[in-house]
């Protein structure tokens, strides 16, 4: 099966390349955190469903070039600024198997 994230950055690089961080803490960035920034070298995180043909739940976290605040989870910053050329980025890649089948079968479930 094709990977629809392939044209993404990868996690690895996004962090090692892009320099891509949240808070010291780890909790994102929010848009008042971000605002006064320079605006190429803020990212907007989202959440993005990968429903596999098996019926597997995956729940990503991407992260896309710039502001946008009606679909933020909250906002990454990074060393390297983007460009309008620049792909989305996976911040969190989903890859636990079990509790994607357990989304599955909670959505089956809530559908009957």
């Amino acid at each position: 099966m094709a990977d629809v994230h392939a044209s993404f950055i990868s996690e690895r690089d996004f962090e090692d390349a892009w320099g891509a961080t949240a808070k010291a803490g780890g909790d994102l960035f929010s848009w008042s955190d971000v605002a006064k920034m320079p605006l190429d070298r803020v990212w907007t995180v989202y959440e993005e469903d990968d429903v596999r043909t098996d019926g597997a739940h995956y729940l990503h976290w991407c992260a896309t070039p710039g502001m946008a605040p009606s679909i933020a989870l909250g906002y990454l910053v990074t060393t390297k600024p983007w460009s309008g050329a620049t792909p989305d980025a996976i911040w969190y890649r989903d890859d636990d198997e079990l509790a994607a089948m357990e989304r599955y079968q909670a959505m089956q479930e809530t559908e009957s």
